[in-house]
């Protein structure tokens, strides 16, 4: 599926939210409402964003929903800097759309936000643990556009909201793989 947006929207939304169009934006999107096996550390999407924001030219833009505000003001305050906006709520689904075209990849866990960014035409770094690629991987099968990772483990994927043993699927992704 594609999401048209108009250049109009994205310059609006980059203007709202102070998305420099000289920067390049990594969309950070750190939810999953299907469960917290779908959900990598919030502590290696804290290291992964610091490590962006040291990146020259590039800023990072944490996204989410009204359930994830207290998950992304954590990943802000591990990971702070002048080239970080932390957006969690603050968007209007249109808006979300418009900064996830803006940015120049995202870095999510599978979730709806995934498949956004990638109607929009954003290529995505998604993180499977409980899930698969093969079922709810974003665009159509063999995108080129997107970086699919996940851990081979015996017991993924397992299609489970809570891990019951240590979750090894998503724990072991280590941040500099991604």
């Amino acid at each position: 599926p594609n999401l048209v947006l108009t250049d109009a929207e994205i310059a609006d939304a980059r203007a709202k939210f102070q998305l420099d169009p000289a920067a390049r934006w990594l969309g950070v999107n750190p939810g999953a409402e299907y469960g917290a096996a779908k959900r990598w550390p919030t502590e290696s999407f804290a290291q992964a964003t610091a490590q962006a924001l040291a990146w020259p030219g590039w800023g990072a833009v944490i996204l989410g929903g009204p359930a994830e505000v207290e998950l992304a003001a954590e990943i802000a305050a591990r990971a702070p800097g002048p080239g970080l906006r932390n957006l969690a709520a603050k968007t209007t689904l249109r808006e979300l759309c418009a900064v996830l075209a803006a940015c120049r990849v995202v870095l999510t866990n599978d979730s709806g936000p995934m498949h956004v960014a990638a109607a929009v035409g954003t290529p995505v770094v998604a993180l499977f643990g409980s899930t698969t690629p093969d079922l709810t991987g974003p665009g159509l099968p063999g995108d080129r556009r997107h970086r699919l990772l996940r851990l081979t483990v015996p017991c993924a994927p397992c299609f489970r909201r809570v891990c019951p043993i240590d979750f090894r699927c998503l724990q072991n992704l280590a941040v500099e793989r991604v």
